[in-house]
């Protein structure tokens, strides 16, 4: 992604453009994969691992990055510009990215249970393949 487009992503969100932020930003954007800090530290290895897990929790803070439990004892991370759900194989732990549903009756639903004016969301949907369920 270009420089500038990045640049104002975190600007946008009150945040000091460094360099360090935007080359991860731009790997999450760019890597589908929901990577855990390790696995992004070994690819940007010019990176330290505590630059990484410190950036992650500053783009986590401005909602660009949510975390996703596997229950694999591990954090994983994904870049939420688009709000999309994400589907866990119990099993194998794969994650998938899917939007194909219309979240809004469910946005209506939680403003009129809670009175609150909604401002986002973060779905995860667990399930396993029917030929392993027992």
């Amino acid at each position: 992604m270009p420089d500038q487009k990045l640049r104002n992503m975190l600007q946008e969100r009150g945040l000091k453009a460094t360099s360090q932020r935007m080359i991860i930003l731009d790997y999450l954007m760019s890597h589908k994969t929901h990577p855990t800090a390790e696995m992004i530290h070994a690819d940007l290895q010019s990176i330290s691992l505590a630059t990484v897990y410190n950036t992650l929790e500053k783009l986590i803070e401005t909602g660009l990055v949510v975390v996703i439990d596997v229950n694999d004892d591990k954090r994983h991370f994904d870049y939420y510009g688009k709000p999309h759900y994400h589907i866990i194989n119990q099993e194998t732990h794969e994650i998938i990215d899917a939007n194909n549903f219309d979240v809004q009756p469910l946005i209506d639903a939680a403003r009129k249970a809670s009175g609150l004016n909604i401002s986002g969301y973060h779905i995860e949907l667990y399930g396993i393949d029917p030929k392993d369920a027992k």
